[in-house]
């Protein structure tokens, strides 16, 4: 889908959240039934719109006219919320588009979530909304809470927060009611406001990436959080969080399925090493989306990300009042990769005029219990270290005793004077920790207690700043694909079965039109035409089966190495054969290939896959044997950016070895990156491949290229 189709979906979304009227359909006065709730909360809350209830047992709710039915409303209708039994929820559903309701939020369970026959009322309801345009929300949600106009279209969210330190801050969207409820809840009380709420329910029309595109857009959003089970679109999930990316608003995500209970069997080893979970992790990472374990975490990133204060890089300084702490605080920030700098002198000298002989102004600095006996002392070493140039952010850790706010003021101080994020750790008895947080949170100063939620909070909202920024440096297009060379894949790959497996000499014939390099080789289908092939291209030569059906040639005994002259030609050529017809007797034999022996290098695996949500995905990793022992790899959705391309070679974990390790020279990583791209292409323009193997790319030193030795192609 277009962007520009993308953005008339989301602009269809205002009726839900920005509707002038809105009918309750099957509405009570009942504040503890769904079908009253957002009647007494709308009138209660001072919902700035017109409020229509429905319902043939009532004259009047609330002392406003009750209609017996939605076409008995003698004005327009913009949203309406339907709370009726699920019986009668289609028709319902139907009364809404011959009235030209625009946007509906349907509460009422009962249809996919519990099994066949639910699932097909569903389905009617999709087909309801494409065939109008009415917008739906649900069925089985909790419904839409927005704090601009008191949109009270749900059963959950009651009244408006009692305390909003924070106006016009986070957007949410959760898959789950019940738990999307509690995290509002939870992050409510920090004074943190809602501009939006969304229970997305069943999704029978719009979906996550819906709401998600919406608030990306939205004004009054600065941060979109949200609890998410599965997309069901991955382009509009892609187009949305690129809208967030462009308007600055960072998007933190609790993903649930990390462990899939099974995986399919695949062809090629990218088919077999790809699943959508790290098909979501890949996604998550190209988009600069921040992956939230839980609520603590998320809550810690919140408490930084209000006042614009995201670190800007990772270098960090620690004050801890004692030597013990500072050091294990120093080893989570390296587990963490953040980085325990040096600082300059002349902050060690400053710290040095005010503190004990026995103090360390070393980083992690060690105050020591001095700052009972010295009031203000605290306050002016961590302006000291905070103002330090070498500093990114500052962990403060310091005892709390109940009562005594003299500590937490001055950091207080401290952290509204500068630009760079100060997080508080706050130890002690459970009282007085909880008094100093609860107390901290009300002047909006970051402050917790739990060592490892403080420290990848900071560490990944450092990583989220690098993204953005290397994102608005990056000025790569990627490889421009001639018309001419997408014709001569074309030509290949347009005419195939479903299914059809590709051989090497095929696959490669692809490649090379794409511009990536392949070894020089011939198909030969006698022995003397494998002689002349070798002489033509050189001794020593390689030489394998060529068979579709034999897509793994070192099981088959079909790969020969080293091979120097005529004689070990056919002999070689007769083992060969031989070898193929052993292992599948029925394999269709094309003959065999007779290819040029590649100098030493780094082996390497680069691919395509194809995911059901994402579309297709483009793989690198350590190739030969390693990819199978390791499964050391990084993936990446299409289309795949030079910078996406050269993080993902900083991903793998075996990146060293491209370095150039014991004495050899680094691997030529622009090589490999441009092949990278030039696979994302032919997966772009492409995406009937569900399957390519380039196993192994030999990647040869620096400023001397790469070459795809092997290949393969499976397509959907």
């Amino acid at each position: 889908m277009s962007t520009a189709n993308f953005l008339k979906e989301i602009n269809s979304l205002l009726p839900l959240f920005k509707p002038e009227s809105i009918a309750i359909i099957g509405a009570s006065s009942n504040p503890a039934k769904p079908s009253g709730q957002p009647l007494v909360s709308l009138t209660r809350c001072g919902f700035k719109g017109r409020v229509y209830p429905v319902n043939p047992n009532y004259h009047t709710l609330l002392n406003l006219p009750c209609y017996p039915s939605l076409k008995d409303i003698p004005d327009q209708v913009d949203l309406c919320i339907i709370a009726v039994p699920a019986r009668m929820t289609m028709s319902a559903l139907e009364e809404c588009a011959a009235k030209d309701v625009r946007g509906v939020i349907i509460f009422t369970s009962g249809f996919a979530e519990v099994g066949s026959g639910g699932a097909a009322i569903q389905r009617q309801m999709t087909t309801l909304a494409r065939e109008t345009g009415m917008r739906i929300c649900g069925p089985n949600c909790m419904g839409i809470f927005s704090a601009q106009n008191a949109l009270m279209a749900n059963f959950a969210v009651t009244d408006l927060p009692d305390k909003v330190l924070v106006p016009d801050y986070l957007g949410f969207i959760s898959q789950s009611g019940g738990f999307g409820v509690a995290i509002y809840e939870l992050i409510k009380e920090k004074g943190y406001g809602f501009s939006h709420f969304v229970s997305t329910g069943n999704e029978a029309d719009l979906e996550f990436s819906h709401y998600l595109g919406y608030m990306a857009t939205d004004d009054h959003t600065r941060v979109i959080g949200g609890y998410l089970e599965g997309v069901k679109d991955g382009q509009k999930f892609l187009q949305a969080a690129d809208m967030a990316l462009a308007n600055s608003k960072p998007i933190m995500l609790m993903k649930a399925g990390r462990y899939p209970a099974a995986a399919r069997a695949a062809a090629s080893h990218t088919g077999a090493l790809v699943g959508s979970e790290k098909v979501y992790n890949a996604v998550f990472r190209q988009k600069g989306i921040i992956r939230v374990e839980n609520l603590e975490e998320f809550q810690t990133m919140l408490s930084v990300m209000h006042n614009n204060k995201i670190p800007r890089g990772k270098r960090t300084a620690i004050l801890a009042t004692s030597g013990g702490s500072g050091v294990m605080l120093a080893d989570k920030c390296a587990h963490y990769g953040l980085e325990v700098v040096p600082l300059q002198d002349k902050t060690r000298s400053a710290l040095a005029a005010l503190l004990p002989d026995f103090a360390s102004t070393a980083n992690p600095v060690d105050i020591t219990s001095a700052i009972m006996t010295q009031p203000g002392l605290l306050e002016q070493c961590a302006q000291i270290v905070i103002s330090d140039p070498n500093v990114d952010m500052m962990i403060v850790a310091y005892w709390t005793e109940f009562g005594d706010r003299s500590n937490l003021d001055q950091m207080i101080r401290v952290g509204r004077r500068t630009d760079k994020p100060v997080f508080n750790l706050s130890w002690g008895p459970e009282k007085a920790v909880q008094d100093a947080l609860q107390y901290m949170n009300s002047q909006l100063t970051p402050a917790a207690r739990e060592v490892d939620f403080i420290i990848k909070g900071l560490a990944t909202l450092a990583n989220y700043h690098h993204f953005v920024q290397s994102r608005k440096k990056s000025k790569s297009a990627g490889p421009i694909i001639p018309e001419e060379s997408k014709n001569k894949a074309a030509a290949i790959l347009d005419n195939l079965s479903p299914g059809a497996k590709l051989s090497e000499y095929t696959t490669k014939q692809v490649l090379r039109a794409y511009g990536i390099p392949t070894t020089t080789e011939q198909l030969v289908t006698t022995a003397e035409e494998a002689v002349t092939a070798a002489g033509a291209i050189g001794y020593p030569v390689v030489m394998k089966i060529e068979s579709p059906d034999i897509l793994h040639k070192t099981d088959a005994g079909g790969v020969l190495l080293d091979i120097n002259t005529p004689i070990e030609v056919r002999s070689s050529f007769r083992k060969l054969m031989d070898n193929a017809g052993n292992y599948n007797p029925s394999a269709d034999i094309k003959g065999v290939l007779v290819q040029q022996m590649l100098p030493c290098g780094t082996e390497m695996i680069v691919g395509i896959g194809n995911d059901n949500i994402f579309g297709s995905t483009v793989l690198v990793g350590l190739g030969g044997i390693f990819v199978e022992a390791l499964e050391d790899i990084a993936l990446r959705v299409v289309p795949v950016s030079s910078l996406d391309a050269v993080e993902m070679l900083s991903e793998l974990k075996g990146r060293r070895v491209l370095d150039g390790l014991r004495g050899q020279p680094p691997a030529d990583k622009k090589a490999l990156v441009e092949i990278i791209q030039r696979t994302a292409c032919l997966a772009r323009d492409f995406p009937g491949i569900a399957e390519l193997d380039i196993n192994p790319l030999i990647v040869f030193p620096e400023g001397q290229g790469a070459c795809a030795a092997d290949a393969l192609i499976v397509m959907k």
